[in-house]
């Protein structure tokens, strides 16, 4: 009896992230890399093009496939990628630009524990750039020595030292992420490393990344789901992703909305 009241208890203090609203909405076609998903001035849903800075930083190695990059509201800019190294695993680096793009700071190493062997044949990191603070943050998957997973990671300066990755998820399949920041708040909405049918989750943070304090499901359980993008405005999160029957058919892009909780 001792050890159920205890479990009970235990249950009801891990916190449920986000509350859905009702329904999802959806409209034919797919994603695209080339798109991020934003909240209009008058709060509905809209797909704009990614901003694309003039020119890119180049190192040797580099795979171009995984090129990512953002900016703040002033000239600072980011921009993030995998390099190969000989063994076939891959480094998580990035740049900072003070003009706008036109020119970069020397890369730093943002992750350097991948012991995987598929080079440059991994999801692409995704950057993002807090609209509040100016912060970089970067969610990836990659082959930890203590397991493969989804992992988060971010700078708080412009010094562009990152602090120690945090594990958002593990799972040995390869998967995408997006994520979200408004100041302490960072929502990443990831494909499932665990799922036997291609599923998405949701992971919030109210302490800027450096925890994440809730998990959930993300999309709902027809048919399959890869390729998630989010939007986030106060405590309103908004989420899009590519919807298929099993094996890639019918493709639509679907839509929900919903509120964090804490």
């Amino acid at each position: 009896m001792t050890l159920v009241a205890v479990s009970v208890a235990l249950t009801a203090c891990v916190p449920v992230p986000v509350e859905w609203g009702k329904g999802t909405r959806h409209a034919d076609g797919a994603l695209a890399d080339s798109l991020r998903l934003a909240l209009g001035a008058d709060g509905a849903p809209v797909f704009a093009p990614a901003w694309t800075p003039p020119t890119w930083p180049e190192e040797p190695g580099q795979c171009l496939v995984s090129r990512r990059a953002g900016r703040t509201v002033t000239d600072t800019a980011y921009a993030s990628w995998f390099t190969v190294r000989p063994d076939s695993s891959v480094l998580l680096r990035a740049a900072r630009s003070d003009d706008g793009g036109l020119t970069w700071n020397p890369a730093v190493t943002a992750d350097s524990v991948d012991v995987g062997r598929t080079g440059c044949a991994r999801p692409i990191p995704f950057l993002a750039v807090d609209s509040l603070n100016g912060y970089l943050h970067l969610a990836y998957h990659l082959v930890a020595r203590e397991g493969a997973g989804l992992f988060f990671t971010h700078v708080m300066d412009t010094g562009m030292l990152f602090h120690e990755p945090v594990p958002i998820v593990y799972g040995k399949r390869p998967s995408a992420t997006a994520l979200a920041s408004r100041g302490d708040t960072v929502v990443v909405v990831y494909e499932d490393p665990n799922s036997r049918v291609p599923r998405l989750g949701i992971a919030v943070s109210r302490t800027q990344g450096h925890i994440f304090e809730g998990r959930m499901p993300a999309s709902d359980e027809v048919g399959e789901s890869r390729r998630p993008l989010v939007a986030l405005r106060g405590d309103r999160v908004v989420i899009a992703w590519d919807a298929s029957e099993r094996g890639g058919r019918v493709p639509r892009v679907m839509l929900r909305e919903g509120r964090i909780q804490w």
